[in-house]
């Protein structure tokens, strides 16, 4: 991706033979790169707890899968079978996640593990089976989400804030155990975007004042291309990067 006088600049990329999962995938971000991921000519593979069956019809590479990622070891199962089924997954990214708006007072401490699982374990449960199969090929990409909340805090999104700060440090410490075999892992916080995950837990003035006030509310073409980039072979060289599009976090922050 090339940005000449502001203008966003799309680079095309060559999937041929490459299978990538995105956890996530039903929805926002994580559906809009498995569209990319299969115009480009790879394998997509949209896990969801709510899985869209309209993005199958939209593309043959695109392959849709009932997945609860807060579930480690069916989350490590899918992914085995992902690579029976396909023979290797060249690129995994964790789209998936959910913030749920309460105070730390007021939250059970069934949502606040559920947050855990599904936001931040389901990395720690997918690495341990894509670190040995990708270093093994010494080849292969893994890519997550953080925040600006991860070093603001956030009232209501203490769980969320939480975990976006210690995925951070968790694909950090990936990249460096994966760096000798070729691998790589990077994050990105895209900030605020209009997804569900946005419109979902703000009511429509806390909307309006991020769209008018708050700098603005990106979209899911604007994010697209930036993790098309960090799992193609364009971005062979970075690993453990925190790109940030998010006004209120800087990577020298972190």
């Amino acid at each position: 991706m090339n940005v000449k006088g502001g203008i966003c600049v799309r680079v095309s990329y060559d999937f041929r033979d490459r299978v990538v999962v995105v956890t996530g995938g039903g929805h926002g971000i994580g559906a809009g790169l498995c569209l990319e991921v299969a115009k480009a000519g790879g394998v997509a593979i949209s896990a969801d707890i709510a899985p869209d069956p309209s993005l199958a019809t939209k593309s043959e590479r695109i392959q849709v899968e009932k997945v609860d990622v807060g579930d480690g070891q069916g989350l490590q199962r899918f992914l085995e079978s992902v690579i029976v089924q396909h023979g290797h997954i060249d690129s995994f990214v964790q789209a998936a996640a959910i913030q749920p708006r309460q105070l730390i007072q007021e939250m059970s401490a069934e949502t606040w593990l559920r947050v855990m699982d599904i936001n931040l374990n389901s990395l720690f449960y997918a690495a341990q089976i894509l670190i040995p199969h990708m270093t093994q090929r010494h080849y292969g990409s893994i890519v997550t989400f953080s925040s600006g909340l991860a070093t603001t805090g956030w009232a209501k999104a203490s769980a969320y804030a939480t975990t976006k700060a210690a995925l951070v440090a968790l694909i950090k410490s990936i990249a460096k155990e994966t760096l000798p075999y070729g691998v790589r892992a990077n994050i990105v916080a895209p900030g605020i975007t209009d997804t569900d995950l946005f419109t979902g837990p703000n009511s429509q003035d806390e909307q309006e004042f991020f769209r008018v006030r708050g700098g603005g509310v990106g979209t899911v073409d604007e994010v697209v291309p930036l993790l098309m980039f960090l799992i193609s072979d364009a971005s062979q060289s970075l690993t453990g990067a925190l790109l940030s599009r998010d006004l209120i976090i800087h990577p020298q922050d972190v």
